[in-house]
């Protein structure tokens, strides 16, 4: 299932490559699939391209952590924290905090 899930979004993706809601769902496929590095390529962009995304912030520095990365995930979870912080979202935020201590 997830392969499928990959090859659909790859092509709703590559039809509408300016649309970062389908990036973002292509990304997440890649996650769900365990496949963080091609996750982490397309994160990245997202997150370069809209520095207020806290959700694709959040799923860039967890893939990063499952790939190993905790140093490189470290600032991008900072970062994610205090947008949850500005944003009031509690729920992520008390995640963050706990991702953090976690490292």
């Amino acid at each position: 299932m997830s392969h499928d899930r990959i090859t659909q979004a790859l092509a709703l993706w590559q039809r509408f490559p300016e649309n970062d809601l389908s990036r973002f769902n292509l990304a997440q496929a890649y996650v769900d699939a365990n496949d963080y590095a091609a996750a982490v390529e397309h994160l990245r962009a997202l997150c370069g391209k809209k520095t207020e995304w806290m959700v694709a912030h959040i799923q860039l520095a967890k893939s990063l952590i499952a790939l190993g990365r905790s140093t490189e995930a470290k600032p991008i979870l900072e970062h994610a924290l205090q947008l949850a912080i500005a944003q009031h979202h509690d729920g992520p935020r008390a995640e963050l905090e706990e991702l953090l201590r976690s490292l």
